[in-house]
Parts: structure tokens; C-alpha cells; sequence
């Protein structure tokens, strides 16, 4: 199994035939508060789009549900740490125990032919999401941009790196980094990312939407029993 098929890295959507445009933070399993909240603002099926920024799976009860959202024409998703996980652990069996300690069991206790689906559709989630939408573009990955420019970002995911013994690799970070958020916390300077007109990014908890410049945190502990957090992008 290729982890990472270089024509799939990073994925470039035009948006606008959409309406309205949404993101949403981590999921983790959480699928009927998801459904609520897309009930809430009134989410329009039929014109609207919304955007995952990866972990759809793992703690939650509902994981499988939540992969499955990927074959909706309505939402896309990029691969977060968490189903790099279920891919890492088929390729290495003692990845397993320590994937089942961080939520994901879920994924051996399936048939057979549910396990394969459910990797088929980690595997085939974009590590990167470019979107333009009402002349605007927006970029998405899981974790951490550890670059200030955008293209120079993508060209450095296109490395293929990750198993390299250099942790702080772009495609490393994309998936389990947290440097972008650590400096603003400790007051470091930053500067917004060129090339790109917003970034959306999960995986590091926060207590609300947070801004690094440029850059938008949006995974607000969900299934830790937090508010899943949902936001329009609006020109």
C-alpha cells in the first residue's frame, strides 16, 4: 500500500457552483451531532458544500458513519492523523495497540469487507484541499502549515518525506504538527501565509474558533464533549 500516491496529495476544487460554504471542525465519530448542527443552519444539500479538516474517525461511537460522509457529493474531507493511523497500522501491526489506545478499536472490531472499505477511503482522502470559491481561495490541512507561502508548501508535500528520520518534514507536520499555533501561543512571530487567502486547520484542540494570522483552528473538542464547531466562509 502507497501511503501517499503522489496524485493525490493535494486536491484543487472549484467551488463555484456552490452557494454557501462551510467548514466544520474534527468530527471523531460524532455523526448525529454533525447531522444536528447541519439542521441548525439550515444546510442546503442540494447547493451547499462543507468541508472536513480530517479526524473524521476514532473516540466517537459513530466513525464508520462519519468515513462514509466522504461519498456525499455535498462534503469533502483531507486526511487527518487519525486515519493515517488505520493506514499506518495495516501496513505495521504494532501500530494497532497503539491505535486502539487512542480511539480505534472501532476500525478491528469490522467485517472484513468493512475494514478494507474503511482504509479504501482513508487512502483515497487528499492530505491538502485547495478551494476557490466567489473569487477567493482557501486552503485545508489537518495539523500544521510550517511554511509562510502556500506554493512552497504544496511543492514540499510533493516530497513524499514522511517516513523520513526528519519528524519536522511538511508532509510530517500537515498531519500531526502543532508549531503554527504553539508560536502564537507563546507569543512568537508570525506571518500570514502568502499565496492563499485563508487556511483551515483542526487537530490541535481549542476552546473557540482561533486565528494565527491567517490560519483558522477550528477542532473545539467535539467528542471530548466540547461544541462541535461549524463555520460559514463568507467573502
Amino acid at each position: 500500500m502507497n501511503l501517499f500516491p503522489l496524485d493525490n496529495l493535494i486536491e484543487i476544487y472549484d467551488a463555484s457552483e456552490v452557494d454557501r460554504l462551510f467548514v466544520v471542525g474534527d468530527l471523531h465519530g460524532c455523526y448525529q451531532e454533525f447531522m444536528s448542527k447541519l439542521e441548525e443552519i439550515n444546510f442546503n444539500f442540494d447547493r451547499d458544500k462543507i468541508i472536513s479538516v480530517g479526524d473524521l474517525v476514532d473516540r466517537g461511537k459513530e466513525s464508520f458513519q462519519c468515513l462514509e460522509l466522504v461519498k456525499q457529493p455535498w462534503f469533502k474531507a483531507i486526511r487527518g492523523n487519525h486515519e493515517q493511523m488505520c493506514l499506518e497500522a495495516a501496513l505495521a501491526p504494532e501500530m494497532k495497540n497503539f491505535h486502539s489506545r487512542h480511539g480505534g478499536q472501532w476500525l478491528y472490531d469490522l467485517s472484513i469487507d468493512m475494514y478494507n472499505e474503511a482504509l479504501k477511503l482513508c487512502l483515497n482522502l487528499p492530505i491538502v484541499l485547495e478551494i476557490t470559491f466567489k473569487g477567493k481561495t482557501y486552503g485545508f490541512v489537518h495539523a500544521d502549515i510550517n511554511i509562510n507561502d502556500w506554493d512552497e508548501f504544496k511543492q514540499r508535500l510533493l516530497d513524499s518525506n514522511y517516513f523520513s528520520n526528519n519528524t519536522q518534514s511538511t508532509l510530517h507536520s500537515a498531519l500531526w504538527g502543532r508549531g503554527r499555533i504553539r508560536a502564537a501561543q507563546n507569543h512568537q512571530d508570525l506571518k500570514d501565509v502568502s499565496g492563499i487567502n485563508q487556511i483551515y486547520l483542526g487537530h490541535t484542540v481549542v476552546d473557540r474558533i482561533t486565528q494565527v494570522h491567517n490560519c483558522f483552528y477550528l477542532d473545539t473538542g467535539a467528542v471530548f464533549g466540547g461544541e462541535l464547531t461549524i463555520k460559514e466562509i463568507e467573502i
